[in-house]
């Protein structure tokens, strides 16, 4: 009765056992090899569709990192904003497609290679906004933590564009808002706009910024073995042309996606034939089945062919596409650089420019022992002109006074607007204080000849302080307060003179 109780019992120990170690074996293959990746939507990189499955061209290649590093992938579905959340309370492991930033170095780990490489892209309803300052007091739309978004916002602040910014929680919602006129422009990623296009009437607009990496992300010290994997395996991808690499990403990023006949069924088709074949035993049937054989073969090959030979039309229209994107991107980030070191109105470079070249001028002088002069130049009654004709005149007035100085200058000189109506001179290279002395009495001879605006006609003269490299000062900071000194030194010995700074007191005041 004992051994038969023991045998009955015996039967639901073992079940217990092989569920204990199979919970056991789940326990620690999570624990080791599990990777919890945050998904998110943001097509064609990473996104899902209806039916939950993960896709993407960062998907791809996580997926070939982690068969060949021998890992088990957990994916996470979430906003971009909620996914930020998850990894920094250690609910997930890594996203899967975060640009990169310094901001964000100081709080995630990035992959060294860069998976993808993207820029910024503005949408608009109409074709009136050409340029970032054509968005003045107009509303735009982003996604809500997004680097675009971010970095965008910061260069509306860099120009002095004042915008009404918006966030949303997808791409799709920032289109939305601009087609419908919640918005006046939104900013998305290139790859995800162009994918969006057809689905809404809008225009791409001349406005892009940002590029940035695209990597794989964890949290500040957190996953390097899986970092240092996907690094491994990103090199050794991108090394050959013809690597899984490159095929995903002319599928997920090309216009159409190609198909062709797998090789099973064409096994599966050949062993079918040939027992058909021995079933049958006629030669009339042989006959008959491979000239059908033979025509459907020669049909699939003309439909390749035919598939092929549109693919690589495309594939070369894309490159031609993305060459014209790009030169682009250069002529505008060109264009942007001009803009931060001009002067709108007049064209002249501005402080930023000025303090960058006096410094350079400062060094080459040192090597080649040459003195170098800073002039100082502030217009005598352009606040009286401008209040009692207006700012449209008064806008007159300054570009007209910068070029009778740069009329007053050799073709190595320097001039720049550091703002209102102050202007400032850089003459390299001299020899002798007088040399400065005759650019100044250049300067004052030319400002004698009134202002013509149609019937208009106004007076306006310039006092001039000028400082000496290296007599007065070796620091560019010093040499300007020096200039400034000896220029109000000229406003109050009764304007429309020069000064030049002296240790010792400021002198050679010249009306």
């Amino acid at each position: 009765m004992i051994k038969s109780s023991l045998k009955n019992l015996a039967k639901p120990l073992r079940s217990i056992s092989v569920l204990f170690c199979l919970l056991m074996f789940s326990v620690i293959a999570y624990g080791e090899g599990m990777l919890r990746v945050g998904i998110y939507q943001n097509s064609p990189g990473v996104f899902y569709d209806d039916t939950g499955r993960v896709q993407g061209f960062y998907i791809d290649i996580l997926e070939y990192a982690a068969k060949s590093e021998g890992w088990e992938l957990h994916y996470v579905k979430n906003t971009w904003p909620k996914l930020i959340e998850l990894l920094e309370s250690g609910e997930i492991d890594m996203i899967a497609g975060m640009a990169y930033s310094e901001e964000r170095d100081k709080l995630y780990d990035f992959t060294s290679e860069p998976v993808f490489i993207n820029w910024g892209q503005v949408y608009v309803q109409n074709e009136d906004i050409q340029s970032i300052l054509d968005l003045r007091d107009k509303t735009v739309v982003g996604l809500r933590q997004d680097i675009y978004s971010i970095s965008f916002q910061q260069l509306l602040k860099q120009f002095r564009v004042p915008a009404n910014f918006i966030e949303v929680n997808s791409y799709a919602d920032v289109m939305r808002f601009v087609e419908n006129g919640i918005a006046d422009a939104g900013i998305t990623s290139r790859s995800n706009g162009k994918l969006l296009e057809p689905q809404f009437q809008l225009y791409r607009s001349p406005i892009i910024c940002c590029s940035k990496e695209v990597h794989y992300s964890t949290l500040e010290g957190q996953g390097k073995e899986f970092l240092d994997g996907l690094n491994r395996q990103l090199k050794a991808l991108k090394k050959n042309s013809s690597s899984f690499y490159f095929k995903s990403l002319d599928y997920w990023y090309g216009q159409e996606r190609t198909t062709s006949i797998p090789d099973w069924l064409v096994v599966v088709l050949g062993g079918s034939l040939f027992v058909l074949l021995v079933l049958l035993g006629g030669v009339v049937i042989l006959r008959q089945q491979v000239r059908e054989r033979t025509a459907k073969l020669e049909e699939a090959q003309t439909f390749l062919e035919s598939r092929v030979e549109q693919r690589t039309a495309e594939l070369y229209e894309m490159n031609q596409q993305l060459k014209t994107e790009i030169h682009d991107h250069r002529e505008t980030q060109k264009k942007l650089q001009h803009m931060v070191r001009h002067d709108p109105l007049t064209g002249l470079p501005n402080r930023r420019w000025f303090a960058e070249h006096l410094l350079e001028d400062i060094k080459r002088a040192k090597r080649t022992q040459r003195q170098l002069a800073v002039l100082f130049l502030d217009l005598d009654g352009f606040k009286e002109t401008n209040d009692s004709y207006g700012h449209d005149l008064g806008d007159l007035v300054l570009i007209g006074a910068a070029e009778r100085i740069r009329e007053c200058l050799r073709a190595t000189d320097k001039l720049a607007r550091l703002g209102g109506d102050e202007f400032i001179v850089i003459l390299p290279e001299i020899r002798v204080l007088e040399a400065a002395t005759i650019v100044a009495d250049k300067i004052l001879a030319r400002f004698a000849d009134p202002f013509q605006f149609d019937e208009c006609s106004c007076v306006i003269g310039v006092s001039i302080g000028i400082s000496l490299f290296p007599d007065h000062g070796e620091e560019p900071e010093i040499l300007l307060n020096h200039a400034d000194h000896a220029m109000y030194a000229s406003k109050n010995a009764g304007r429309n003179r020069f000064t030049v700074y002296s240790d010792k007191g400021l002198s050679r005041g010249i009306g």
